[in-house]
């Protein structure tokens, strides 16, 4: 439950999918978390379940905040020890800012097993079901969107092992970024977005498209036709590798430019959206939690990466490099351009769950508000519309 702050170490993760009912992560973020302990000891049948987790008494940001997008309990809590400058409303000024309903009744009630006995006859959540009504059913008793009776979404959980035996689909293309300092060249291997779907036993039929989730609840949509199409052909632009002035330069180019990539010319292969687990030849580093500014940092070990449309006007033809919107004019060909398509922004750091749109009417959508166990864990869920029950 974790009412204070400490280093994620998150460790433990759902077991295998069963009829309807996914297990979820065990939530060890604080190995000492004398809160879960009490928790687990008032209900020994919530052990490594769904609600052994922060969810179970801690929130995330507001809707119609600042902080609304810090939707993972993890992050939001993180607020308090890494302020985000950006946030000036929904910001949590002390740990309990950062508690549901059902945390706060526990806290205001002594926070120890007696608390929980005594709020054990208590709707916190309003749902109409008491709160261990919905413990014992493994729903959470602080949201009232999840409750008793509802089923859980039929998800898929792909393994490092499961995704890497797929067809692997290499592509050297641009990550153009909007305020970064750099654009990068890059050379991704993984599988096509559409291969995992189709491993995961995911029937597309009428689906509209899919989201994908870092580990902290950021997501990022994409349509079907992302996600089944090939992307037009990226350009190559050797340009900007003789700017030596450093404060010029803005263009970072991998060790290894593939064969038959030529200055000003196609990259004569057609990119894919793809499930990236390596980056110029090397796994990609693990997503976390960076040191003094509770930021995502890190790519992997897996990295949704959509290349580049084309530019407003010419659909056919995706944009060159160019320099970041905080950079300053220099007026020599490769200044910031609005109609280019700044792709790398629409990437997802540590994609570690996909939900297939539009999600089914009547399910508790799977816990991607703390994504942590995952990337521990070198996996990935998938659940939504067209996902099966059982794994074929």
């Amino acid at each position: 439950m974790g009412l204070g702050i400490g280093v994620l170490l998150t460790a433990a993760l759902w077991a295998a999918v069963v009829q309807d009912v996914p297990s979820s992560r065990a939530y060890v973020g604080h190995a000492k978390d004398a809160d879960m302990k009490v928790f687990i000891r008032r209900y020994p049948g919530a052990a490594g379940s769904r609600l052994d987790d922060c969810q179970t008494c801690h929130r995330g940001g507001a809707r119609g905040t600042d902080a609304e997008r810090e939707f993972s309990p993890c992050g939001y809590c993180h607020l308090l020890q890494y302020p985000n400058p950006r946030y000036r409303t929904g910001v949590p000024e002390s740990t309990a800012d950062t508690l549901n309903v059902f945390g706060r009744d526990y806290a205001q009630s002594g926070r120890n097993i007696e608390a929980l006995a005594a709020i054990a006859d208590k709707d916190s959540d309003g749902d109409g079901s008491t709160n261990a009504a919905e413990i014992a059913a493994l729903r959470y008793p602080g949201d009232p969107a999840s409750r008793p009776g509802q089923p859980l979404a039929p998800a898929v959980v792909l393994s490092w092992d499961d995704l890497v035996k797929l067809p692997v689909h290499r592509q050297f293309m641009l990550m153009n970024a909007t305020k970064e300092s750099t654009d990068d060249y890059v050379n991704y291997a993984g599988v096509r977005a559409a291969a995992v779907l189709q491993a995961a036993g995911v029937d597309l039929r009428g689906a509209e498209g899919i989201t994908v989730f870092a580990p902290d609840g950021y997501s990022i949509d994409y349509t079907i036709d992302d996600v089944t199409r090939a992307f037009p052909e990226g350009y190559y632009y050797e340009g900007p590798r003789a700017i030596k002035d450093l404060e010029r330069a803005f263009v970072k180019y991998p060790m290894l430019v593939p064969a038959g990539v030529q200055d000003g010319r196609k990259i004569p292969s057609a990119p894919w959206l793809l499930l990236a687990y390596e980056r110029d030849g090397k796994p990609l580093d693990g997503s976390y939690y960076e040191k003094g500014t509770g930021r995502l940092a890190g790519e992997g070990p897996f990295r949704l990466v959509k290349p580049q449309k084309g530019l407003l006007g010419d659909p056919s033809k995706p944009g060159r490099p160019d320099r970041s919107l905080r950079a300053k004019v220099f007026a020599d060909g490769w200044d910031f351009n609005p109609a280019i398509d700044h792709n790398a922004g629409a990437c997802v750091r540590g994609a570690c769950v996909i939900r297939v749109n539009p999600m089914p009417a009547g399910f508790e959508e799977f816990d991607w508000k703390n994504g942590w166990p995952l990337i521990q864990m070198k996996q990935l869920a998938i659940f939504g519309r067209g996902v099966a029950t059982k794994r074929r």
